[in-house]
Order: C-alpha cells, then structure tokens, then sequence
C-alpha cells in the first residue's frame, strides 16, 4: 500500500503486506487503516504502526470497496452491502454478526461522508451508476434506504451538470476536506468530481481523443482481419486527397503502371496526397493491414481524383482485376471521405461509367463536419454508381460496423457457388444426423439437423416414422426459450432460462456496447438525416420509431425468429419467418447422454483410473436417465440444445461475447423501396465452432463441493476469437463458466465469469501510426481539452501540433528486431533508438515529422506517413496477467481436447493432484502476425479459487512463424492428442500433441511425467516442443495446413504414423497457377517418447520422404526405413478439403477440384482419395464411378461440391456433400470402405479428442 503526498505526487513510502497479501480497497477512519485482501482484512493503527489480519467474513476479504461510519465497518462484495459493528480494529468476530442487503447491482466502490453518519455512497460497475445510501441499524438488524442514483453508461462522453456519464467506473472516495465525491470511471480512463448532492463538477483525463483519422485505420482493419470477409474477397487500397501537385510523374493523378511485385510493389503515379497503394488480389488484405498504420490525411476533397484512380486501374489492360472467366466476381469501389468534396459532376460521370461495366460504388460520410449539401453528393455518387444511397457513419463504431456491413453486401453477392464443410454424424442408438444450410442473399442463411434411421449394418430408411428435421421442429417463436449471460444485477438466465427477450433490451445492449458495434436504424418513422425515405418504408407498422431502440428490441426477437427485417417485404415485422433457424456451417454434432465414461483401467496412468478412484460409476448411475440431447453451434449465434429422440430444441444459448457482434447482422442498405420493396439482413458467423464434452471432477463455483460434473467446450470457430464454457450436467439447467473473447482490434482480452462479471484486459497494439506515439496523443489531449490552444507546430508538447525526429513508443525496452517500420509506405531502418527516464522507447529518425491533431474540414494535412509494427515476441506487450493473456488468441477454428495433466510435469508421481485442462490451437490468426501462432493450454478446474477462474491460461507455447515463409501463421487445426487412455505401449501421464500449422509445419508437444527424452540423454522438464516436419508451404504453391491431422499404428512398421492434406480453405475455387497441394503421411519414429529432433527451420521436408504418386501397386511398398514417410501430389489445383481418415489401413482424403470449365463459378467436383496408410500406395482402392468425370482419376469420384469429414460406421463410408451426391441420395455420399490393417486412436467413430 503506498503512501503518497497529495501537494505534488511524491511517494513517501509504502507498507508491505505480509504473506503476499494483495489489496483490493482500502478506506482510513479514526487513525486505523482498514484494508481487504485476497488474505482476509488487514488492519493497521498508524499512530503506532502495529498491525494484524482481523477475523472477519469473506465479505471483508473479498471487498470490492469498504467503508466505516458511527462504529460499522461496510462492505460493498458482489450484489450485496455487509454490515458489521467494529470492536477495537476489527469487525466482530463472528459471522453472525454481519449483515447483508441484495442490492442486486455489481459494485466497485464505497465510502461514507464522516460528516453524516450512517450515508454511505456506492458505485456501480455494472449499472454505471452513482449512489447515495443510508444505512440504520434497528438492535442487530440493517436496514438500507437508496436516497438517490445518478448516471447512465457513455463511452467517452464528459458529463454535464445535468446528465452524468460512466462507462465501467471501479472506485469511488469522500473527499471530507471539500465534502464532495471523487469517481474512478475506470474505461472512460478519467476521474470525475461531484458535489455530495451527485451535481457533477468537472472531469479530468479522459482516453485520448481518437481522431477520424485513427478511426478510419481500425475500421479498415476490422474489414481486412476479418476472415469471414477476406475469404471471399479480395482487397485493394488506395488513398486521395487533392489532385494538385507539381512533382513531375505525379500529374494527372489516376493509374498507369504497377512496378514490381504485386504485393510489395508500387503504383505510377504516386505521392503523398492521391495513390493507389495495394492491388486487388488475394494478398491485398494483408497487405493492407501492414501498411494501413501508416496512412494518414493530407487535405483536400478532390472527387475526381479517387474515381480516376479507380476508372484507370478497373481498366488497365494487364494490372485489372475483373476477370473475364469468372462472371460470377463483382467488382466494387468503396469511397470513404470525411469532408465536402469538390469535382462532384466529373466523379459522377465516372461513377456511372464503372457501374456500366458492372463495377458499382460505395459512397461512406464518415464524421459529423459534412454539410447537407455534402451528404447530398454522397448519395448522388452511390445512386450513380449502383448502391443508390450513401452509407452514413458519424462515428468511429458507426463506420466499423457499417464498413463490415457493407462488404458482408457484396460477399453475398458471390458466395453461391462455395461451401463449407458440413457433418454428418451417427449415434449408437442407429441415427444418422446431418446438419445442412441453405444459401440466402441478403438473407440469414437458413439450417436444420437432420434425423436419418440407420440399421446396424449401415443401411439408411429414409421413411422411418422417427425421422425428423429440427426445422420442423423447432418451437414457436415465442415458446423458445433462448437465453445468455448478461451482467450482475441484469435478467438472471437461472430463472427461467429465457432472458433473451425484448423486455430486457437495455441489458442486452450493455452487452452489444462491448464491442463498441452500433445497432443501426433500420426502420423510421420519417426521412433519413440524408433525406433519403428507404428506411421508413414500414414507418406505419407497429413498434416502428425513429432512432434505434425499436430496432434493438427488433434485433433480438429477429434472432428468436421473427421477420424483423421484412425478408417477404410485407411489412409485418412481427411474425416468423419461413426459416427461423441459422445456418449449421461447420459445427460439428456432438450427442450427450448418460454418463459413459470408462473406469476399466490397464494402467494407473490412465483417467479411467482416476475415475474409478473418485467414484465415477455412482454418480453416473445417478445419471443413468439423463436424455440424450444434441449441441450444435448455428450462425444465428445459437449454441442448440436438441433433444435427440424427438428433435425438439430444448434451448438456444447465445454467448455474451457472440451476443455482442450481433449488431453486425443490421444493414440500413438492405431496406428497400426501390426498384422494388425488399428487406434483408446480413449473414454472419455466430457459434460456428464444434463444442467439445467431457466429464470433469472439479469444485464448480456453483457448489459447496468438488464433485463430477459434465462440460461443454464451445469454440466460437469463424464466429471470433473466443470460447464459452458451460456445465450441462443437467441438461434442463445448463450453467454459464466462463466466456473468453479476444478483440485484436481493440487490443482487448475479455472475460465474463460465471456472475457475469466482465473484466478487461487491455495490451499493447501491436502496430500503430504516428497517433499512437506519446507526443501524439499529448497533442491529441491538448486540442481535445481546449480546441482554441495554439496550433503551432513544434516540440514543445504543449500545442496541438508536434514537430520532431524523435518519438516515443510507450513500451519499455524495444529493440530493433522488435520493430518493422514503414516511412511513406517503404521499409525503413534508417532510425535510431533511445530510451527515456521510464525506460519508454525512442524512435530517432534522420528529418523532422509532424502531427497535427487539429482536423478542421479543408485544413492542409502534413502528418507523415509512418507506420510502426512490432514483433509478437517482443516483451511487455502481452496483457500483464499471465492468467488472462489470450492476446495471441485466434478465431477458434481448434476444437479443444481435454485431458489430465501432470501439474508438476517430468517425474511428477501424484496422479491425484494433475489438472483437467484442455489443450488446443491458438486459432486463425487472419493478418495478425503472432495471432494463433501457439498452442495453448486452458485450467478447466481451478482448484485454488475453487472454480471462479475456470478458464485462465496454464501455458501459452508459441510456435514459430518462418521468414522463409510468406504465409502469416497461425494453428487454426485441431491437435491429435495421444493419451495412455487410447494407446498402446503408453508410459505417462498426460499427454504428446501434435499439432500442424498454416504454413505447414507439424509440431510434437511433451505434456507428460516423462524425465528423459527418448535416447536416455537429455533430461525433461514439460512443455517441451519440436518440429517433425515442414511441406514448405508458401503462398504459390498453397499449401496450407487448415485441417486436422489423423494418427494410427501401422500394422508392418509398428511405428506411429501422421497423417495430413494441405489447401487453400478460404479459396477452394482458386486456380493460382504454381498451386501444387500434397497428402502426406509421416512416421515419428520416437513415439511414445519425446526427443528433439529439429527446429523449424532445419525440419525434415518432402525431399527426405518417398513421391508414391506413381505408385500404383498395393503388393509393393516403397518407402525406405531412412525415409520419413511418403507423398501423393495433387493435379488441376485440387485441396484437400477436410482431415483425413485412417480405417482398414487405408487413409481416405476428402478432395476439391475446381471445374476445368472456361467459367470458373462453375461449381468443382468431390473425390475421394485413398493411399496405404504405410506405403503411401495411390491407388484406386474405392473402386470408380461410373460418370464420365471420373475417366482418368485415380481418386473415386462421388459429386459435385465439398465433402465434409468422413465417418466410418458398419464398414461404410458416409459424408456429407454441400452440392449433388454421385449416389442414390443427394445430399449424402456412401460407399462400402476399403480393407486392410491399421491400429486407430478412434475405436468408436464417436470419439472427438
């Protein structure tokens, strides 16, 4: 605790709690210092320094704020006020003693006023209020009287007089020498002062002002990171201002050459106001988010300027991306301006032009400086260019959401001819459930479950009376019950699992205000700010107001299934849709029943061991009616709970951190009214990962006890950078742990415990411009503060303008291998670096820059165009506890496994002591370098706090991203997993993982007891890594590893054997020419031990193993002992299109082959490629179909579109197809397996570990 001189700052010592006690509030009365801590609450006299840790109630340990009046100490903990009268130093000893009041808010803060005993003031973090209370005691009884609550929540809004602004506030204190309230309003980063009578006083700090500017840089970052969107499009940028400049080259502006690479490269003409900086192509986004940082505003609004740059570049004879092959691609221009422009009429006849040639153009106003005449030219230039009115984004979520909004637009315009990976999955009690998706445009995309009968022998009956669709079904719209968890004192789910209703509309939004995404107003009741009448077009149906809270509490019954966005344009915005149920794209079924876990052991090594020991069977007995029930995610943002006999849902559960990105599904340009009246919505991913079941004994912050509890692991897959966990032990009464979500973009790691209490982990960014500098954000505050303080330009840091060399990046201890630094869009090193009094660091560079925070319209811009990235294994740029740092958390594509790890790792012998925990891939990093580029390993018991911190982070183990390698890497499979539960010759506790990556490395992890490495030399410590194998991925050759591996013992070798395909997931219809995919299986000839055979830049490669392509003879095997394994390399720009699969000694690929036809939107074909799982023998093992595409393949040919994983059951093959089936059934390929010998890790086709 420190003490510190309130004159000047000056620290004036500290007092050391003992037993690593650490303070959470701390409150002085009477010359006694009163502090709470993870230890209990301390105690000390000041007039004699004597101290001691008082016998008090977990209420005063756990204090979130504490206060003491007329001989009571208080305690703000969780919803409640504790109440205990003080003897001597301390509360009284005896829990009986201390009284409680629900308050039904989750506090942050108390003090008293000393002048008025018993008035108490209270913060509330959740409510984002300011309260004044009076508490009286009757003999032993309290009672709690609220005399008034001032506040509303505001992200950087300064309060007034008359209207009070929080957002998250943690702290509150009574200033007793000038009676009045001090607030720590902790997320707006400021501190307020008010009277005692709650009259606000003044503020002082605030976050830094974000200029448009800044604003604009993330809003185009969340586009280009956004894998959603990148997969489907490809991105070009280029940046205008005024066409006037007299360097010779650089008049007229416009496009006339590319010169060099086509990412790397650069535009002729070029300079600092008008520039086409990046090509459209399939690297663009990258690109973009490399160098966006860097870009920034150079004055004037010459129209004419950025539609001559794009007519030219959309018209070039070599350089135009419009593609004459594909004429299912549409070609758009996006114009975002911040001001009047100027050239108005040319740009429109320019407009007009593209949109002749099918290239239409968005106009964005971004900002509030823009006149109405302004806005006017906005919508002129969108109607001539095709997308009939402007998109309007006053603000910076406003652009964010709206820039997303739009691109999501034209993604669906070209999406109908891809697919995803759909399950198909089969149950012991002879189901076969497939998931499906229609394609919509414009629309939700629409899905069911599907229930096929199947008989022991694998044969389907399609008539069964038991079949069913989900679809049909589903309950009405208002009798299902979909619930989330939302904040202390918000609508509890527990009550009635049904929170997600409109009446709770204002707890909703707290949540959708996260992610600071705006809902938008997409009906009215008058005209548009911009004049414009299509969003009033149901202006006279029920409920409809200007302003957005209709369209909030329309937003959450859209997602219960009402058609609130007029898909049948009739203006009944309250009844159900066709199809209310969300597409199921590629989350995979999972059925859970009765507790069936083994508990028959071979081994103490084994978790069935440890079942046995902590009685297992009896509680599963308890369990032994449980009904089976079916959880899959759907892109509506639902995780489902199906009751798997009858198809009904039980219930929807929409994550808190999926629930706030919803607001992306509302898109204003979709209401219609002309040519014809229409509505429509976004498709967006929501829970789009496969949850994972497994059976855990733990302490559940829910009970008094440790005991077995069954838990869902639901990865938000494409649907973001996050994961939920929840106890379904009953299925009736499932129970929310934790959810966890990484915002790159906000450099935020959030987290929601299982009260709903939200914290936030802020880090570093990990690239910036010249704003994010120190003397940027100085000027920044300095005209944010007073907008007439002087705008000179020098480097006095007190004006809004800073004019130096050196600038200060607020992270201690940069190197220069730390940093990557672009200076007018080059790569510079030509800086030094230096370090200041806080170890902060200095960027010295050879000529003066400026910034200037001032953006009145139409002043000149001279800010330089520096952009600064630093490396993700830099230090000090993490979140700062390590239990909580996700910032290298990807979109979790990685399905989790879960198992026992020995906690003390290499020689541990304690087997009762190892932690439950799961272990995946750090997920799909889009174009954030370092993002996903790790396996991670989650504590799913928490034993210290007794479950309330389910989730942290045991272990983060980066994995390595090549610079040989163009590719930006990240983990986005799911690991294998070998366990002693599932293998053979197994002799450890824990677990060895493999995991492959996006640049196709695989790499081998050490999670056991084992002391020494497998040649007996070295000695083992845990987590332990090596790398096996590289297939040299590149971006030519693309050979991306997306995808699972699968693992078995071959039968002749007796060695472990990796198997894994390589493709472009995101573009499967691609025909890059250098396009050379693989199936590769590799033996590690070490298991079941651990030994350290590579780094990943010396790993073993396809030239140490055999090309058994040709190898067409299934007698004969190839592959050498001194080889590492074996290859088959893939024609005519084919990819592998989901994890293989070992069966009989077989392993089956799921194949992609674009169409060979000159129309390159023609949907490709579906094989079925099958090797010797130890030979690498390419054979036609499946036989051949009788249509004419298969003629020359050697692979089985079993439709057209994308095959999902294939599952074996009976001696079939079944899998499911997104486009037409070559069998008797369309939507399904089956087909009799081939033969042979393999040892699989999978014994049932149930298993998902």
């Amino acid at each position: 605790i420190l003490k510190i001189r309130e004159s000047d700052g000056k620290c004036l010592g500290r007092i050391k709690l003992q037993n690593n006690s650490k303070p959470r509030s701390i409150v002085i009365n009477n010359g006694v210092l009163y502090a709470s801590t993870n230890k209990g609450l301390y105690s000390r006299d000041l007039s004699t320094n004597s101290s001691k840790y008082c016998k008090a109630d977990n209420a005063f340990k756990y204090s979130e704020g504490i206060a003491v009046s007329n001989g009571y100490i208080y305690s703000s903990y969780h919803y409640r006020i504790y109440g205990n009268k003080l003897s001597g130093t301390c509360p009284s000893s005896t829990k009986d003693d201390v009284k409680n009041t629900s308050w039904g808010y989750y506090m942050d803060g108390l003090d008293s006023d000393p002048n008025n005993p018993g008035v108490l003031y209270m913060m509330s973090y959740s409510k984002h209020k300011m309260f004044k209370l009076t508490v009286s005691w009757s003999g032993s009884n309290m009672t709690v009287t609220q005399n008034w609550g001032k506040g509303s929540r505001k992200y950087q809004q300064t309060s007034t007089a008359s209207n009070t602004y929080f957002y998250y506030p943690r702290g509150l204190a009574y200033d007793s020498t000038n009676n009045r309230i001090i607030v720590a309003d902790y997320s707006n980063k400021a501190v307020q002062f008010f009277e005692n009578d709650g009259t606000w006083l003044k503020t002082i700090g605030g976050a830094a002002a974000v200029t448009r500017m800044s604003a604009a840089h993330k809003a185009i970052k969340a586009v280009v990171t956004d894998a959603n969107l990148t997969s489907g499009v490809n991105f070009g940028f280029g940046y205008w201002s005024s066409s006037w400049n007299s360097k010779k080259g650089h008049w007229p502006p416009g496009y006339s050459k590319w010169n060099g690479n086509i990412t790397t490269g650069n535009a002729t003409p070029c300079d600092i106001q008008n520039c086409l900086l990046v090509r459209v192509h399939k690297d663009g986004a990258a690109r973009i988010n490399q160098i966006i940082s860097g870009v920034n505003a150079n004055g004037g609004t010459d129209a004419w300027t950025f539609m001559k740059i794009a007519e030219e570049y959309y018209g070039h004879l070599t350089d135009s991306p419009v593609d004459a092959k594909s004429p299912c691609q549409k070609s758009y221009v996006i114009v975002i301006g911040d001001g009047d422009w100027y050239n108005h009429t040319k740009a429109v006849n320019l407009a007009k032009g593209l949109k002749n040639k099918g290239i239409k153009t968005f106009a964005v106003a971004f900002g509030t400086g823009i006149s109405s005449g302004g806005l006017s030219r906005f919508n002129a230039l969108a109607k001539a260019g095709g997308t009939e009115k402007a998109i309007i984004a006053q603000t910076a979520a406003s652009l964010k959401t709206q820039l997303q909004s739009a691109i999501s637009q034209i993604i669906a315009s070209k999406l109908s001819f891809t697919a995803p990976a759909i399950t198909a999955t089969l149950n012991q009690s002879g189901s076969l459930f497939q998931a499906q998706f229609d394609y919509n445009q414009d629309k939700e995309w629409t899905g069911t479950i599907k229930r096929t009968a199947i008989s022991s022998n694998g044969v389907l009956d399609t008539k069964d009376k038991n079949n069913w669709t989900a679809l049909d079904k589903l309950p009405k719209t208002n009798k299902r019950k979909i619930w989330t968890a939302l904040e202390p004192g918000a609508a509890d789910y527990k009550l009635n699992y049904n929170n997600w209703v409109d009446t709770n509309a204002s707890d909703i939004e707290a949540i959708f205000d996260q992610f600071g995404l705006n809902v938008l107003d997409y009906h009215r009741k008058t005209n548009n700010a911009d004049g414009s009448t299509n969003n009033k077009r149901c202006a006279n149906s029920a409920g409809v107001a200007d302003g957005t809270d209709d369209d909030l509490k329309g937003l959450i019954n859209f997602v219960r299934g009402t058609d609130y966005f007029d898909y049948d344009a009739d203006c009944n915005l309250t009844e159900t849709r066709d199809k209310p149920m969300g597409d199921i794209y590629h989350s995979q079924l999972v059925v859970v029943g009765p507790p069936n876990a083994d508990t028959a052991y071979t081994s103490e090594n084994q978790e069935s061991y440890y079942r046995k020991l902590n009685a297992y069977d009896i509680w599963a007995k308890t369990l032994n009616k449980r009904k089976e029930v079916l959880y899959v995610g759907s892109n509506s943002g639902l995780l489902h709970a199906i009751d798997a006999k009858t198809g009904v849902e039980l219930w929807g559960f929409i994550p808190p951190f999926i629930a706030a990105k919803l607001p992306r599904v509302v898109n204003t340009l979709l209401n219609k009214d002309a040519p014809s009246a229409s509505g429509g919505s976004n498709a967006v991913y929501g829970v789009d990962g496969s949850p994972v079941q497994h059976d855990i004994y733990f302490h559940s912050p829910y009970d008094k006890s440790p005991g077995w509890h069954t838990i869902l692991f639901v990865p938000y897959g494409r649907g973001g950078n996050g994961f939920t966990i929840l106890d379904i032990t009953d299925p009736d009464k499932p129970l929310h742990l934790v959810s966890i979500y990484n915002e790159t973009i906000d450099t935020t790691v959030f987290r929601m415990d299982h009260e709903g209490q939200i914290s936030k982990y802020r880090y570093i960014p990990r690239s910036m411009s010249l704003s994010g500098t120190k003397e940027a954000k100085t000027a920044g505050d300095n005209y944010h503060n007073d907008n007439t303080v002087s705008k000179t330009c020098d480097s006095s840091g007190t004006t809004a303008c800073f004019k130096g060399k050196s600038w200060t990046v607020e992270i201690p201890g940069l190197t220069k291998s730390d940093l990557t630094i672009y200076l007018d869009n080059i790569l510079t090193t030509n800086y030094a670096i230096s370090y200041d009094s806080n170890n902060d660091t200095v960027l010295t560079f050879n000529k003066e820059m400026e910034y200037d925070a001032d953006e009145a319209i139409g002043k000149l811009k001279n800010n330089a165009n520096i952009g600064i990235e630093i490396s993700p294994t830099a230090k000090n740029i993490g979140v700062s506890n390590p239990d909580w740092d996700y910032s290298g958390l990807g979109e979790t594509w990685s399905d989790p496994r879960i198992f026992r790890l020995p906690n003390n790792m290499a020689g541990d012998s304690n087997l009762k002591d190892d932690t439950y925990v799961a272990v995946m891939g750090g997920g799909f990093g889009t174009q954030f370098s370092g993002v996903g580029s790790n396996l991670m390993l989650i504590d799913l018991q928490d034993t210290k706090n007794k479950g309330k911190d389910i989730g942290k982070l045991v272990k983060v183990l980066p994995i390595e991203d090549l610079k040989t390698s163009d590719i930006v890497n990240s983990v986005p499979a799911s690991v294998t997993l070998i366990t002693a539960d599932k293998a053979r010759g197994v002799d450890f506790r824990g677990g060895l993982v493999y995991a492959s990556d996006l640049e196709g490395k695989i790499t081998k992890f050490n999670f056991t007891n084992l002391q020494r490495d497998a040649n007996n030399q070295t000695p083992l410590k845990g987590y332990e890594q090596t790398t096996m194998f590289d297939v040299s991925a590149n971006k030519t050759n693309g050979r991306y590893m997306y995808h699972a591996l699968d693992a078995a013992i071959g039968k002749t070798t007796n060695s472990l054997w990796l198997y894994a395909g390589t493709g472009d997931a995101q573009r499967l219809n691609d025909r890059t020419v250098g396009t050379s995919n693989v199936m590769i299986g590799i033996r590690d000839k070490w298991y079941p031990k651990f030994a350290f055979t590579s780094t990943p830049s010396k790993a073993a490669d396809l030239t140490n193993c055999r090309n058994t392509t040709n190898d067409k003879d299934p007698t004969q095997c190839k592959v050498q002992k001194s080889q590492k394994g074996w290859y088959v390399t893939l024609n005519d720009f084919a990819k592998v299109t989901s994890e293989p699969a070992v069966n009989n000694g077989r392993v089956l690929f799921p194949v992609y082959r674009p169409s060979k036809s000159a129309n390159k939107c023609d949907l490709g074909d579906a094989f079925i490629c099958t090797t010797d799982d130890e030979c690498g023998t390419f054979a036609s093992f499946l036989g051949k179909d009788t249509n004419a595409t298969q003629k020359g393949e050697t692979c089985r040919y079993v439709g057209k579109g994308v095959l999902s994983k294939i599952v074996f059951f009976a001696g079939k093959i079944f899998a499911n197809i997104s486009g037409q089936s070559a069998g008797s059934v369309s939507d399904i390929v089956t087909l009799d397996a081939a033969s042979g010998d393999v040892d699989t890790y999978r014994t049932s086709w149930r298993e998902n570990f």
